[in-house]
């Protein structure tokens, strides 16, 4: 069986969930990759998201309150012999070793990374990357190989990563 392919089109979607979608919508087009669940934030909550697990690459869709998809983010499951690949810009972000992925995006846009490149932001793409700590260079090659990629992929809408505007004090202007 060949693997899923879901190309991350930052500002815009994942595969085929947009952005902005309806709740609704959302749940049709993640059914693209599987059986999505109606995920609720705690027990006796009404559904507000989605969840797609069990596939090698799992996925949770953030449509909130507002009703519409926010966030899309998709993690890779160590565990088990992952069945898609996740692109970003060309690169397969749960593959490609992320100091090459820090580098590529630095050399076209302004990257923010933090805890010893573990966490990535690329404010003007809204698209945000993690992965464990690296692991000590005395931890056997396999444990190194699992933390050398990023473990999981955001993408969001334009200004989701913007400093919150500053507060107005009273009779500030």
């Amino acid at each position: 069986m060949s693997p899923l392919v879901i190309e991350l089109d930052p500002l815009r979607a994942a595969g085929p969930v947009l952005l902005g979608a309806s709740f609704e919508e959302a749940g049709r087009m993640l059914a693209a990759w599987g059986t999505p669940r109606p995920y609720a934030p705690y027990p006796g909550a009404e559904p507000l998201d989605w969840r797609l697990m069990g596939s090698g690459v799992d996925v949770h869709v953030f449509c909130g309150s507002a009703g519409v998809v926010q966030t899309i983010v998709i993690y890779r499951d160590f565990d088990v012999e992952p069945r898609a690949r996740v692109f970003l810009l060309g690169m397969d972000v749960f593959s490609t070793p992320a100091e090459q992925v820090i580098t590529e995006l630095r050399a076209r846009y302004e990257v923010e990374v933090e805890q010893g490149d573990c966490d990535l932001v690329v404010p003007g793409l809204s698209v945000g990357m993690s992965r464990s700590t690296v692991p000590c260079p005395d931890d056997d090659q396999e444990t190194i190989d699992r933390y050398t990629c990023f473990e999981s992929v955001l993408i969001a809408g334009p200004g989701y990563y913007d400093p919150p505007p500053p507060l107005r004090r009273n009779g500030a202007s």
